[in-house]
């Protein structure tokens, strides 16, 4: 049997349910009062309701308007998700109702049908693929329910397997008694292998040929191998340059068992403008500042014809105190020239040379610093990044620079820095995400020259996990530490740890850790060792309102052992609301404190401040 029959029955059905009927006017654009569902065993109220989109009228709810096109969409979900489950033969319906209050009460009829199971599964023909490989691709055993999708997914991932081996012309003939009890049986014709002909680029009006050849990894007389064809694909696109990147076989040639290869490649504007303007936290240590900053970018993605990037950027940002909003503000700015080659020495290591000069308000770790609390950073920077796969990347550097800070011993020193990085990061949405992992680490050594005193090492490791509870819940939870290795007779102030405010220990403005004397005589508080634990659940409201509560824990210490020591942690919880922008979420929060070692402040007591207000979330 043809594997499509699973799928024209369901797009007859969308192509059916996509008519307006005109009986259905009398409810366009009317409320919607309820949502009902009738006929359903396998799939709960609740799993239905997260499937659609028109939703019951109800407290903590948006009012939607009824939009037959909405339902339709609604109902075909539902029976792709029944389908999904091996419910081949489901039927959904729906019936309206106008109340006298002229809203819209929606009933959606399900009729379940018999679930479909795999009786028995055979293969035959296959000598390179076990059985057992080919059932573990096809995620299918005898009395499992029969799931289409995964089905043909799994059909699909065994052709994929056999390109992999240099067969690209590998079928797969299957047999299927149609019944509630499915014997499958699948006829592998393994075909020949083939090796690589001939490469074609087509598309390409600007970008060289030759860089685009550099990203292929197969080369005419190697064997088909369709991994190393999917990763030239994806190297081809991540040169930046191209909007889409196909590569397909032609010119199937069975005598001398070879195949071509087309590129074809759509390329998109070479220049772009881009302009932000927004809200941020940036070095912000005070509760209550707020950072506005704009920033325009001009880019060049293929210069010299070779997809090398050329970027100039220029920011210039304001801090204001939100007591008394634009009475005392603060400018900051800054601008940075960097060139980008996407390899170095034939290697695949893109490569950026930076050169910048940032000026960025920095109130560090007392309110007394007022004026002259400038951090001023210039030099040249030189970077190359490393992609172990898509989610997992390491980047290493190397800089000059020259800083400037009330901070330092010598108010103005050279440095030189040697940094690496590396990042696994499989969030859903880096400013909403709902599920997943983001890990980093930083390791660098810096040391300064030309009579500077300034000599270190530092690795700092971060760990954020989140979890979906519920529909509208996630749990979010981060572990954060760090050690700075001091290797000169003063420390580093500039760097040194510190806690507090809306990113760290909520509740406290920057008093965690040991008292320091600045050049200037100045006291600030900061250390060498670094502990932090944060959990928050987070609950999304309608209308992009959003509630969270927070619970954190922080320790900074002269040493790392000593950082450890549980009862010295500072502990802080609270609510908080949230509104979610195209930016990113607003947050209000109201820290109280549990646990304060120093003994100044009693539980539940709100130090500082009693409110924060602040961009994005803590992690």
């Amino acid at each position: 049997m043809n594997r499509r029959y699973f799928v024209i029955p369901v797009i007859c059905i969308c192509i059916l349910m996509g008519t307006l009927y005109p009986s259905d006017f009398q409810y366009q654009d009317k409320p919607v009062a309820r949502v009902e569902f009738s006929g359903h065993a396998f799939f709960s109220e609740r799993d239905l309701n997260r499937m659609i989109s028109l939703q019951s009228d109800g407290l903590f709810r948006k009012r939607r308007l009824f939009n037959r096109r909405v339902l339709n969409r609604d109902l075909e979900e539902i029976q792709r998700n029944y389908i999904a489950e091996g419910f081949l033969k489901c039927q959904i319906a729906d019936s309206l109702i106008l109340t006298d209050r002229n809203r819209v009460n929606i009933t959606i009829e399900i009729h379940e049908g018999p679930r479909f199971y795999v009786n028995t599964f055979e293969v035959s023909g296959n000598t390179l693929i076990s059985d057992a490989e080919i059932m573990s691709l096809m995620k299918i055993k005898p009395g499992d329910p029969f799931k289409p999708f995964e089905y043909q997914r799994g059909i699909q991932l065994i052709q994929d397997e056999y390109g992999a081996m240099g067969r690209p012309y590998v079928t797969i003939d299957e047999q299927i008694r149609e019944d509630v009890q499915m014997d499958i049986s699948l006829l592998i014709d393994e075909d020949a292998v083939y090796s690589v002909d001939k490469i074609e680029i087509a598309g390409n009006k600007s970008v060289r040929e030759k860089t685009i050849r550099k990203e292929i990894l197969v080369k005419p007389g190697d064997v088909f191998d369709l991994k190393d064809i999917k990763k030239s694909r994806l190297h081809i696109f991540e040169l930046g340059t191209f909007n889409s990147v196909n590569i397909i076989p032609v010119n199937r040639n069975p005598d001398s068992l070879t195949v071509g290869l087309r590129i074809r490649v759509s390329e998109s504007l070479p220049r772009r403008w881009d302009a932000n303007i927004g809200v941020r936290q940036g070095r912000i240590a005070e509760l209550n500042q707020t950072y506005l900053f704009t920033q325009v970018d001009w880019l060049h993605k293929n210069l010299f014809h070779r997809a090398r990037r050329f970027q100039a950027k220029g920011n210039f940002g304001v801090v204001w105190d939100q007591e008394t909003f634009f009475r005392k503000s603060t400018p900051s700015y800054g601008v940075d020239l960097s060139y980008t080659r996407p390899r170095i020495l034939s290697m695949r290591f893109p490569t950026t040379f930076k050169v910048y000069y940032n000026k960025d308000v920095y109130s560090p770790f007392t309110q007394n610093i007022d004026e002259n609390d400038e951090l001023i950073t210039a030099g040249v920077e030189v970077s190359s990044l490393w992609k172990l796969e898509r989610k997992l990347n390491t980047i290493a550097s190397f800089s000059l620079r020259s800083v400037e800070s009330i901070l330092s011993e010598e108010k103005s020193e050279i440095q030189r820095r040697l940094n690496w990085q590396i990042r696994f990061d499989n969030r859903d949405n880096f400013l909403f995400p709902r599920k997943g992992w983001n890990i980093g680490g930083d390791f660098q050594w810096v040391k300064g020259i030309s009579g500077s005193p300034t000599d270190y090492y530092q690795w700092d490791i971060s760990v954020s996990r989140y979890l979906p509870v519920f529909e509208r819940l996630v749990l979010a939870a981060r572990v954060e530490t760090g050690f700075i290795d001091n290797q000169a007779d003063r420390p580093p102030l500039i760097v040194m740890y510190r806690m507090g405010t809306e990113t760290t220990v909520r509740g406290w403005s920057q008093s965690i850790g040991r008292e320091f004397e600045t050049p200037d005589g100045l006291i600030v508080y900061a250390d060498y060792a670094k502990a932090l634990a944060n959990v928050e659940l987070r609950i999304n409201l309608p209308w992009n309102f959003g509630l969270e509560f927070f619970a954190d824990a922080g320790h900074l210490h002269e040493t790392y052992q000593g950082v450890w020591n549980l009862d010295q942690f500072f502990v802080s919880v609270g609510p908080g609301i949230t509104y979610s922008t195209f930016i990113g979420p607003i947050r209000l929060e109201f820290p109280f404190v549990i646990t304060d070692p120093k003994g100044r402040f009693q539980r539940w007591d709100q130090p500082e401040k009693h409110f924060i207000i602040a961009l994005l979330f803590a992690f």
